[in-house]
């Protein structure tokens, strides 16, 4: 059997696979079991920052691998405390919980909030929550992310929950000031929704949840799985708003492709937690985060996130040429950095990935709509103007 037979018979069915094997990568591209070549603005899903063949990150895999792949977090190992220190002192950040994935540090950001609310600021453990989010798969994000169809099946979800519209505060301040406010310790959100479809939150409003959450003691938590370390251009998302939260989640490129997931809080925060309050048996282990540091060097090195930001202009001046040439298709494009949606009237997104495809090109769907685009950071204008024009020409045949 070949590889998409043995898949088919063997794993679970949970993923809507696009009908491709792929092999091997290089730079900003991939390569099929035909040898056929793709430039890719997927990212593994925003996981690829660095795209494919990075030399440093790959000789810090095979010399930690010759060295230490695993031990335990009753032992200290100097590739996990030196990227902690790193990823603090580049944030707000006092302190780190290292973990394996995005659900897994929203899981640590909620378990956080809530006993720092039950030790200290003797509030209610309820979790004000955004519409159209999504936090990821475990019972604890799941049931913090604000989509349906992702609940659908899984019923019932964790109570203390609440949805509220996304870049509206005053739906929040009416629970918070309301006769039941005590009851919420946290409140989380993606500065940019990602899964949700490419959706920015505003500066004013963010501005006027820290306030809010501030004066309550509320802790704020910044889900940046994956639109932080470089991803809008900034080292962090929340660095575009001139806020800081209590708690931040990272995972998707930290590890340059390797699994890991990252809780950031300050202090105050962070003091909550003891030993045995929570725990993970290989987060933060030497393999993975020998490999983040690599990646993390690499993204804070001089000029860098200055070209992403230069690229990330230029990526949104040709969506906004795409949008007016094709305004009766195109309902709106959004773009932050080298994150971007176009958001169709009525084309399905995933029948435009699937023809991006034929001509070369990888890409994600949000929503049933919205095409994602989110490349590796050393994406070049040249591969934005190739992708440009291919869309073009698969547009043209909507007419």
């Amino acid at each position: 059997m070949d590889t998409k037979e043995l898949t088919k018979k063997f794993i679970m069915n949970t993923y809507g696979r696009f009908d491709l094997t792929l092999v091997k990568g290089e730079d900003c591209f991939l390569y099929d079991e035909n040898g056929k070549k793709y430039l890719d603005f997927a990212s593994g899903i925003a996981v690829n920052n660095l795209g494919y063949g990075n030399k440093a990150v790959e000789n810090a895999v095979v010399n930690q691998v010759k060295k230490l792949i695993h031990t335990s977090n009753y032992f200290y190992t100097e590739p996990q405390a030196k990227l902690a220190e790193k990823l603090c002192v580049n944030s707000f950040a006092d302190k780190v919980f290292f973990c394996n994935s995005g659900a897994e540090s929203v899981e640590g950001a909620i378990k956080l909030a809530r006993i720092y609310a039950g030790k200290f600021s003797k509030r209610g453990y309820k979790v004000i929550a955004m519409q159209n989010s999504f936090h990821g798969r475990t019972f604890g994000a799941l049931s913090a992310t604000g989509q349906d169809k992702y609940h659908s099946g899984f019923e019932p979800l964790l109570n203390g929950f609440e949805h509220v519209k996304f870049n509206d505060i005053e739906s929040i301040e009416k629970l918070i000031n309301g006769e039941n406010g005590k009851d919420y310790c946290a409140v989380i959100l993606e500065p940019v929704q990602g899964e949700g479809g490419v959706n920015i939150s505003d500066k004013e409003y963010m501005k006027a949840l820290r306030n809010l959450t501030a004066q309550n003691d509320i802790s704020l938590i910044f889900d940046e799985v994956q639109a932080g370390l470089g991803r809008t251009g900034k080292l962090f998302a929340y660095m575009n708003y001139d806020v800081e939260p209590d708690i931040m989640t990272l995972a998707k490129p930290l590890a340059g492709g390797l699994p890991i997931g990252a809780v950031l809080a300050n202090e105050k925060t962070a003091k909550a937690f003891e030993p045995g309050n929570h725990a993970t048996t290989f987060g933060g282990g030497p393999l993975v985060t020998a490999a983040a540091n690599a990646f993390f060097d690499e993204i804070t090195n001089a000029g860098f996130l200055d070209e992403v930001l230069n690229t990330g202009v230029y990526v949104k001046e040709a969506l906004d040429g795409l949008k007016s040439k094709f305004s009766g298709l195109i309902k709106e494009v959004r773009s932050i950095g080298l994150i971007s949606a176009i958001e169709f009237y009525s084309i399905k997104s995933k029948d435009i990935a699937v023809k991006l495809i034929d001509e070369g090109f990888l890409t994600t769907t949000v929503q049933d709509t919205v095409l994602r685009l989110t490349p590796p950071l050393i994406i070049k204008k040249n591969h934005i103007n190739l992708l440009m024009d291919a869309i073009v020409k698969i547009l043209e045949g909507y007419k």
